[in-house]
């Protein structure tokens, strides 16, 4: 019987030229689904979750199988989840026993497993259909003559339109020539299974990290399943190999065994030049292929080690060092294992690398549109903090300044851009600019705003690239003890008043910068003795998305409150500390700001109540 068998999907055609490399082609039209015959009880699979329903086949073009011969008996199926058609090649049907006629289904196939093993059987190809990739399993079947026959399927399993597995196909060998019996142990059953789940498990656990550190630890809690507990991972960084990240080793034996030198040379070295794996199964092995390691394996807590070299996203080889605590032979499948996970470690680091050197980028993209230092202004004490909780290049749109204005003024603004993108954050940095120019110019806060907003509507020409944003102005004069305030739809500032309970400023709460260009923002007027304390802040800190979100709000109040006369250093950190309120996150911006005790003019008197202007 042919194996090795090349397929390919679409209607037969005669004068297909592909077809002229082989010596036979044949199509195989899909069977009707339904009981199997006599020979062929039909067995109740259960596997089908509801979005697979059993259906009764449609019809499908047909699929063509060319067969080339190898010494080894197999054969080809393709098996469509949602409507439970099998197509298969004649000597699939033949392994497992069964007449080419017979019935095209998943249960035709299963019948012929032994009824002792059926349940662990569905099992398996459960978990299998569980998620989309490649799989293994062995397990056994009833020949005619009523003997077992131990077989071996493996292949992978595809995604339908939606993304979800839909079709699983591959080849079925008849391995009785390569056991010692035709029983085989049933622990064999789970084997494929068992490797599937532990290399998905372990892919999990990686594709949730994106630090170096992160995936050192998820490394270390997956490897262990693979029995290792210890490894070296080497690459290329500046033009120099050198290990990145190692745990389970002292630092002298990770630069002995992770030395890429080829030269006194390494199971890393001689991994990396000969593009191999090299496998160490004792300490005597070591000793005897590389003699200057020898004193290093005597009181090494590994005695086996695997290195594996893996390719980075250039092209350029590192390598991963496995160590294991006892000796072992490292069997076939396990050397499969074991570069797998190499591959996958690999891979995650290379993102893990870019996912930091694009972090440090925004960061430092993100301080440098910020204001440089500590925040003075006279008659102010000021405390700011901005923390990015996005990754990546993802970059924030918040934003705050102070600003000094004439006679002893200052200015206090603080805003969000829409977005978390360098885009988002190039207009953050311009329209804080713009804030700043107008507030300078020596105008007032709802003038301010207006004019930002015209200037932003003119830049959103462009629908599909449109951006908007929140702004919160407030002008503060400490020597008469008053504050004028323009919102453009940003939350409400909380100021907290000597012996006096903190009070939301949620009054003039006005449309978004960069809406509408004829929009004319509005200035409330509110007291602000001596000692008060403002806090502006973004949504990030002030909104939750939770149902408690009044009862946030009450937690920061209480913050703000029992910090009155607190230092607003200390402040801020304590405010940010409070619990994480966002299901999603955002980025925080906030400033505290304290007025001085500074004399007021005479004649001057604070306002009481607040009024609106235009």
């Amino acid at each position: 019987m042919s194996a090795g068998i090349i397929w390919s999907a679409g209607p037969a055609s005669p004068g297909n030229s592909a077809g002229s490399d082989f010596p036979e082609s044949r199509s195989f039209p899909a069977g009707p689904a339904g009981v199997a015959g006599p020979r062929s009880p039909a067995v109740s699979t259960g596997l089908a979750a509801p979005d697979h329903p059993w259906a009764e086949p449609g019809s499908r073009p047909a699929v063509v199988f060319r067969r080339c011969v190898t010494n080894v008996t197999a054969g080809i199926f393709s098996w469509d989840m949602n409507t439970n058609e099998v197509v298969r090649e004649q000597g699939t049907y033949e392994l497992y026993g069964l007449p080419e006629d017979g019935p095209a289904t998943m249960e035709t196939l299963l019948s012929r497993v032994p009824e002792e093993d059926q349940a662990d059987v569905i099992a398996a190809m459960r978990q299998m259909m569980s998620s989309c990739g490649t799989y293994e399993i062995k397990y056994r079947v009833l020949a005619l003559d009523g003997s077992l026959r131990p077989m071996e399927a493996r292949g992978r399993v595809l995604p339908g339109p939606d993304g979800r597995p839909a079709r699983m196909t591959g080849f079925v060998m008849d391995t009785t020539s390569l056991w010692a019996s035709s029983e085989a142990d049933p622990l064999r059953l789970h084997e494929g299974a068992e490797r599937t789940a532990l290399t998905q498990k372990f892919s999990a656990a990686l594709a949730s990290a994106v630090t170096v550190d992160a995936i050192t630890a998820a490394a270390r809690a997956g490897l262990a399943a693979y029995g290792a507990n210890g490894l070296i991972i080497v690459t290329e960084h500046e033009g120099l190999q050198a290990p990145l990240t190692f745990y389970g080793f002292d630092a002298a034996a990770a630069r002995l065994l992770g030395d890429p030198a080829p030269s006194p040379g390494s199971p890393v070295a001689h991994a990396i030049a000969g593009e191999t794996p090299v496998f160490v199964c004792s300490a005597t092995d070591l000793a005897h292929r590389y003699p200057h390691l020898a004193a290093m394996a005597a009181g090494s807590a590994h005695q086996a080690w695997a290195a594996v070299p893996v390719p980075d996203t250039r092209g350029r080889l590192g390598a991963c060092l496995m160590g294991f605590a006892r000796p072992r032979e490292f069997g076939t499948g396990e050397r499969g294992m074991l570069v797998a996970a190499s591959g996958l470690l690999a891979q995650s680091l290379q993102r893990a690398r870019m996912y930091e050197s694009e972090h440090a980028l925004a960061r430092d993209l993100q301080r440098g549109l910020l204001p440089r230092g500590p925040l003075q202004a006279p008659g102010m004490t000021i405390a700011a903090r901005y923390q990015p909780v996005t990754s990546g290049l993802e970059i924030g749109g918040d934003f705050y300044d102070a600003i000094e204005l004439t006679g002893g003024r200052v200015a206090l603004v603080i805003g969000d851009v829409q977005g978390h993108n360098p885009i988002a954050a190039s207009m953050m940095g311009r329209l804080r600019m713009v804030v700043h120019a107008y507030a300078r110019e020596g105008h007032g806060p709802a003038e301010v705003m207006t004019r930002a907003n015209q200037w932003l509507v003119e830049l959103n020409t462009d629908p599909d690239l449109a951006l908007f944003a929140s702004c919160c102005f407030v002008v503060i004069d400490p020597a008469a003890g008053e504050l004028e305030m323009c919102r453009a739809g940003h939350p409400a500032p909380v100021l907290v008043s000597p012996g006096a309970a903190p009070v939301l400023l949620d009054q003039g709460d006005d449309l978004l910068l960069g809406v509408e260009r004829a929009e004319r923002y509005s200035t409330v007027k509110l007291s602000m003795p001596s000692g008060a304390t403002l806090l502006l802040a973004t949504d990030g800190l002030l909104d939750a998305d939770g149902a408690d979100s009044d009862g946030h709000l009450r937690t920061l109040l209480g913050v703000l409150a029992d910090g009155a006369g607190e230092d607003l250093e200390t402040l801020a950190d304590r405010l940010l500390a409070s619990p994480r309120r966002t299901q999603h996150g955002d980025d925080i911006a906030l400033m505290i700001a304290r007025a001085g005790r500074a004399a007021r003019p005479a004649g001057c008197e604070p306002y009481s109540s607040s009024s609106r202007d235009r």
